[in-house]
């Protein structure tokens, strides 16, 4: 692949068409289907020509030899950064989002969840919303309890007082001694911790169970502050695309697609500039079950410095144009309402 070579206009320019046309179709482009739809005076084979140009620089790809042409994430990256016109909202549009929040009671919880349904059905993709907060859940201390053989049950509790707990599988069978005393070890080095410091104890622990353990432990500090605190709305809009027609693509999707598994994979608010919109396309995103999706996300808050995500997450082939700036109307919407609330 030849990372330095610059695009040509007239490349750069079919390059946007492909996107353009497969994000409307989710169908491979052909050299003789953008001439036609799009009524270009170059030849077919021009087209064709310039079609294998962009496939050996990879912003696009052949899934079959008889096939069109997709774009790649690549290709999605300078789509959405050089080529791609934002479909602006509507002043009817506007008003009849805002029309639904002054509708709404005037609470925290209405205005969330009013806000993850309003997005995920404009876009026809998933919407999550984060509950905006200021603060970061930590671990109080671990328990275990010996269930049977090498089943223990760890109990998390939080600052809060509220409790967390998952059976664990132990490479050996344990006594309910020798699980207080493994607990005791584990508190010394994990005790009034946040999730991030908990995993990064883990990965110093040499025992294996001692890391299993501390790993549990990091992934029930994010549940906990999940629970309670994340809007999703629009799964079904979002698998009823053509990218799950298969059974398994859709159970892989529902199996990923929950409020815990979606908040590992969304930046956090901190990371957002306010006011901006961030696009995460495909491999760009750290999980690796996020690789064949899209992330459009922004950040909302008060004037007390909390701090909530609203994102929406779809296919790779997502109307960006028009979903980029319906996230950012909703964040700046739901800014608005809260920031009038705090007053």
């Amino acid at each position: 692949m030849e990372e330095t070579r610059v695009l040509t206009r007239r490349r750069t320019e079919i390059l946007g068409l492909v996107v353009h046309q497969y994000i409307d179709t989710a169908a491979p482009v052909s050299s003789r289907a953008l001439v036609s739809r799009h009524g270009l005076s170059i030849s077919t084979a021009t087209i064709r020509n310039e079609l294998a140009k962009l496939e050996e620089d990879g912003y696009i790809a052949q899934p079959h030899t008889s096939a069109g042409r997709v774009p790649l994430d690549r290709g999605y990256r300078l789509y959405v950064e050089e080529l791609m016109a934002e479909e602006p909202i509507g002043v009817d549009e506007q008003r009849t989002i805002e029309h639904q929040f002054h509708q709404a009671p005037a609470h925290l919880e209405e205005w969330l969840s009013l806000a993850a349904h309003v997005l995920a059905t404009a876009v026809s993709n998933v919407a999550v919303i984060t509950r905006p907060t200021n603060r970061v859940a930590q671990l109080r201390q671990v328990q275990l309890v010996h269930l049977h053989d090498e089943t223990a049950l760890l109990v998390a509790v939080m600052d809060d007082g509220r409790v967390q707990q998952r059976m664990v599988l132990l490479s050996r069978s344990e006594d309910q001694d020798g699980l207080t005393a493994r607990a005791m070890r584990l508190n010394a080095r994990i005790a009034n911790a946040e999730a991030a410091t908990v995993r990064a104890v883990a990965e110093e622990l040499t025992d294996e169970d001692d890391r299993r353990l501390a790993e549990v432990a990091a992934e029930l500090i994010d549940e906990h502050r999940v629970a309670g605190e994340t809007y999703l709305e629009g799964l079904r809009s979002a698998l009823e695309q053509p990218e799950f027609a298969s059974a398994e693509r859709m159970l892989d999707a529902v199996r990923h697609l929950q409020a815990y598994e979606l908040l590992r994979a969304l930046p956090t608010p901190e990371e957002l500039r306010p006011g901006a919109t961030r696009v995460m396309i495909g491999s760009e995103n750290s999980d690796d079950w996020m690789h064949e999706w899209s992330v459009v996300t922004s950040s909302f808050g008060d004037y007390n410095g909390s701090l909530g995500t609203i994102a929406v997450l779809g296919p790779t082939r997502m109307r960006y144009g028009y979903t980029i700036p319906r996230v950012r109307y909703v964040a700046s919407l739901v800014t608005a309402l809260l920031q009038g609330m705090s007053r």
